[in-house]
């Protein structure tokens, strides 16, 4: 907590208060923080100077193409052509703000993670309250935000919990090198986000949830001794053995109401085709070639794919630049991971957190459905390629 207070006194409270309120998203108008806080960062010419970079370039090129097109039809509303426009290498460089030189790797941990409990937190409150109402045993996945009871569907409310789900993972390489107290914190964040997944009736936030664990134990083992292994899973045993013994995975038990509904209604209940999502990717690409400047959603709804979803809107252009944007982002990760191996606690966060956001982007569609998501992506790669700078300069 004290280095907590440090940093934000550093760092200022205004910016930090303003990120903050934009994550949450009181009453729905997180949107205005978020106008304020990316002035506050154009303003700072020095720093600005100083930290351009290709990444700046690609999401600034990306961002106004994709608003122009956008314009044509703001179906979201007017206010979306700025949001689209600026945000993206607004927070890009907000995230680089956020790391200066003297930034320990503990405190870049921690910015990751409070950002992301922030983020989830509105989503957290407003699924517990309905399951407290209502319990397991609801069809209905479209869900009132508390803020102002606006219906969520259940695929943005979950998309909100996409980084909790990703602190099993985080814990397995790192509960050694935590105190005790923050690891019971990050169990009971967890525990409430899994609570949510499940009502919402959720498989993709359970697949970021199942597949960053086991990446988490195939990068923790090599770098751990035997004995550490042996009583890692023989910790990882107990816990799943406990759940085996205490949970019954039968489709009839109400804490699985909402997936035997999903099932059973036939709505993405092939589990193959990723509920028919892999069938729009190849439709969407063959509209590639056949509708290079965009498609009407119209034609088949949304691709279900952040990439593709792009192409459906701006076309081919905007499309191009964000694959060369998300490519050299993920090399660009894979450098700061590699660059100090000792930090086995924060480049396991890196890491997970890159995976959950790859996950997600894959099967839904974040610049209409769920921007903040891609905007956090932003800040993130803002704060690791200051943290990756820092460490060669």
């Amino acid at each position: 907590m004290k280095t907590l207070l440090e940093y934000l006194n550093r760092t200022g409270f205004a910016i930090c208060g303003l990120l903050a309120l934009y994550l949450l998203n009181p009453f729905g108008i997180g949107f205005l923080f978020g106008y304020l806080l990316v002035i506050l960062i154009f303003l700072k010419k020095d720093f600005i100077s100083n930290n351009l970079d290709l990444d700046v370039f690609l999401l600034f090129l990306f961002s106004i193409v994709y608003a122009i097109f956008y314009a044509f039809d703001p179906v979201a509303g007017n206010q979306f052509i700025v949001i689209y426009a600026l945000f993206p290498s607004g927070f890009y460089l907000l995230g680089k703000f956020l790391v200066r030189k003297n930034t320990s790797t503990k405190t870049i941990f921690l910015i990751l993670f409070v950002m992301a409990s922030i983020f989830s937190f509105s989503a957290v409150i407003s699924v517990f309250l309905n399951f407290r109402e209502g319990g397991f045993a609801q069809l209905d996945r479209t869900i009132p935000m508390f803020w102002n009871n606006m219906p969520t569907s259940a695929t943005i409310m979950g998309s909100f919990l996409t980084l909790n789900m990703c602190i099993p993972a985080i814990l397995i390489a790192s509960y050694r090198r935590n105190k005790i107290f923050f690891n019971i914190f990050l169990i009971g964040i967890f525990a409430l986000s899994l609570l949510c997944a499940i009502r919402l009736g959720s498989r993709t936030q359970l697949v970021i949830f199942i597949m960053t664990s086991v990446i988490s134990l195939f990068y923790t083992f090599p770098k751990q001794s035997y004995k550490q292994n042996i009583i890692l899973l023989l910790l990882l045993g107990a816990i799943l053995a406990f759940v085996l013994n205490k949970v019954s995975f039968n489709l009839n038990e109400d804490w699985l109401t909402t997936f035997a509904g999903r099932m059973e209604g036939g709505r993405g209940g092939d589990v193959a085709s990723g509920g028919g999502r892999t069938g729009r990717w190849i439709k969407s690409l063959e509209y590639l070639f056949t509708h290079p400047l965009g498609w009407d959603a119209k034609e088949f709804g949304y691709s279900h794919n952040m990439w593709f979803d792009v192409l459906r809107v701006s076309g081919i252009i905007p499309f191009i630049v964000l694959i060369v944007y998300s490519v050299r982002s993920f090399l660009q990760i894979k450098k700061s991971i590699l660059i100090n191996p000792q930090n086995i606690s924060l480049n396991i966060m890196i890491l997970i957190y890159a995976i959950g956001f790859l996950l997600i982007f894959t099967v839904e569609p974040i610049f209409e459905g769920i921007f903040s998501l891609f905007i956090m992506f932003c800040v993130y790669k803002g704060v690791i390629n200051k943290y990756y700078i820092n460490c060669i300069s």
